[in-house]
């Protein structure tokens, strides 16, 4: 990164090449001269180096973030980030810029504060190699791929430039302020495929090919060898669409909220994907909707699934969380909540309420969002690199404790037969709960 340089040394070099087909043999020594005296006065009084641009940066980030910020120091202790960013400081001349951008954003991303990082993303060129990946419970799994490739969508991605695949997802994870680990996890995957941002951290090479190596649902391993490419130019495939993948119940539809009652279960099952109203199907007349195939149909269970529900209007779901307590307080129907990794913001809020209700057990895996939780996110630049840094202004608490997740009575992690192969393990799990209370 550097700064323009003086717009005055530059119009007069520019014009001095003009006139200089026009000198005598005799002034073109005076013009070389000239050249080089203003070449050697650089382009402006106040221009810094590369480094000292930086050092401005880590300056900024030791004196003026914390007074911006809710509280910096809440999580991880000031000498903490200070000590960190002298290292820094010191370790400059042996850094690319983008070098240190990551150091920067993993410096940042260890004060644990969510919504307080920086936009690495948006530096450089957009390069990436042509994979997405989910980190289920037994690892990174291939969600969607160039086309030539589908047959290894649901394989395991195992190898990653020479690297184990894990070991890269990690170091990507690193880069992202999280007060739980689901949060890391979901943040490197959605970014480990950056081929600038890697090679920083270590990982690909951006001039080269890299290899990739994948485990097979058969034990067979294959090798593929990508070159950063702008991903926009590949036509990637993704899991939805591949006919030897089954849906479970929870991906069957992207609406808003929807329900299915399956009498083989005796259950009535309502998704909840996204706190905010549909166009054409009121949140009122979907719990009147409920509340009637209740009344027409045999159910012993009624599962409310807001495992996908990443946040929205709160105040959307009072119809439906107002029935949920209808069939509470009558008693004669258990109640179930699922939840997950993409539980956030207003659907944890939500989450929370539906499992204070009477008789509420809450089923899934750990939420990425945080009952308590920092937010009214502002931004900011750097003084000198221009990158983009966002910080938290308030602090949201509602629960006791911590409260950095919310976890469920049963735990069910997410794992490749539950996203590739149609099990709905966590339905099968309450199943046998029901039977239970029998």
């Amino acid at each position: 990164m550097k700064r323009d340089g003086d717009q005055l040394g530059t119009e007069v070099i520019r014009y001095l090449n003009y006139l200089r087909p026009h000198f005598r043999p005799q002034i073109q020594f005076l013009f070389i001269a000239l050249l080089v005296f203003i070449a050697s006065c650089g382009t402006s009084p106040d221009e810094v180096t590369v480094n000292e641009g930086w050092e401005t940066d880590l300056q900024w980030m030791a004196d003026s973030l914390p007074g911006l910020h809710y509280n910096l120091f809440m999580y991880v202790p000031e000498d903490s980030l200070l000590n960190r960013l002298c290292r820094l400081e010191q370790n400059l001349d042996n850094l690319s810029d983008i070098e240190t951008v990551m150091e920067l954003t993993g410096i940042l991303a260890s004060m644990r504060c969510s919504h307080t990082g920086i936009a690495f993303w948006n530096y450089g060129d957009w390069k990436a190699y042509p994979i997405s990946v989910m980190w289920l419970n037994e690892g990174l799994y291939v969600t969607a791929i160039d086309a030539e490739y589908l047959n290894l969508v649901g394989s395991r991605l195992i190898g990653y430039g020479g690297y184990p695949a894990l070991e890269a997802a990690a170091a990507m994870g690193e880069m992202f302020p999280a007060t739980n680990d689901v949060v890391r996890r979901t943040r490197a995957e959605n970014f480990m495929m950056m081929a600038y941002p890697m090679e920083a951290l270590g990982f690909g090479d951006v001039d080269s090919l890299v290899s990739f190596t994948f485990l097979c649902a058969t034990g067979d391993t294959t090798i593929i060898q990508y070159k950063a490419v702008d991903q926009s130019t590949v036509n990637m495939e993704t899991f939805h669409n591949c006919e030897s993948v089954t849906l479970p119940i929870w991906l069957g539809s992207d609406d808003f909220y929807w329900y299915s009652y399956l009498p083989e279960r005796k259950m009535l099952y309502c998704a909840y994907n996204t706190c905010a109203l549909m166009d054409d199907y009121h949140m009122d007349d979907y719990a009147e909707d409920l509340r009637e195939l209740i009344d027409s149909e045999h159910v012993e269970a009624v599962v409310v699934d807001l495992r996908r529900n990443s946040g929205g209007n709160s105040m959307i779901a009072a119809p439906l969380i107002s029935w949920l307590r209808e069939i509470s307080e009558n008693g004669d129907i258990q109640l179930y909540l699922i939840i997950g990794r993409w539980t956030y913001s207003s659907g944890i809020l939500n989450a929370i309420e539906i499992s204070e209700i009477a008789g509420v057990t809450v089923l899934g895996e750990n939420t990425g969002g945080a009952p308590n939780h920092l937010g009214e996110v502002k931004t900011t630049q750097l003084p000198w690199s221009g990158l983009s840094v966002s910080y938290p202004t308030k602090y949201f608490q509602f629960v006791t404790g911590e409260g950095t997740t919310m976890r469920p009575d049963v735990l069910i992690p997410l794992d490749a037969g539950m996203l590739f192969g149609g099990e709905n393990r966590i339905l099968d799990a309450i199943d046998g709960l029901s039977a239970s209370y029998e």
